[in-house]
């Protein structure tokens, strides 16, 4: 019997996979607990579809990813931090603090991008004033150089 996976199963396949399985391991198995579904022409066709519009989705969302790296390498997050008399940095930047920053830079018309999304290529906190590069994965294999420049209060 043929079947698409609604599910990623181990040993079988991953979610949206059109599957040749056992009569009785779809009957028994994989339709009751809504695993899978039967694979008839429409539901294929429907199947292939949708790929199709995630693809062409996955393939904006790229692009404008790049974009946002190329707007990100050219910029400068500036960051203000408590410093004592002797120049003494009191507090730090941290991951979160420029995925935030990034975050509120660019443009919400990424839809189902969140700041989740950013990662931050930092050992330890910035605690130390003046410039700073720092990695960020932006995600979908697109990284970008970000200038940090670290400014007392």
């Amino acid at each position: 019997m043929r079947v698409i996976l609604l599910a990623d199963i181990k040993g079988l396949g991953k979610k949206n996979d059109v599957k040749n399985v056992n009569d009785g391991y779809a009957r028994n198995f994989l339709l009751p607990r809504s695993l899978a579904k039967i694979a008839a022409d429409n539901a294929v066709k429907e199947l292939e579809f949708q790929k199709a519009a995630t693809a062409k989705k996955e393939e904006s969302l790229k692009k404008e990813l790049l974009e946002l790296a190329k707007n990100l390498e050219s910029k400068e997050l500036e960051f203000k931090v408590k410093t004592g008399d002797k120049g003494e940095v009191f507090s730090s930047v941290a991951k979160g603090d420029i995925a935030t920053r990034i975050y509120t830079d660019i443009s919400t018309d990424l839809h189902g991008y969140s700041k989740n999304n950013i990662e931050i290529e930092l050992d330890k906190p910035i605690k130390k004033l003046g410039e700073h590069r720092v990695e960020v994965n932006l995600g979908k294999g697109i990284k970008a150089n970000v200038k940090i420049n670290v400014i007392s209060l």
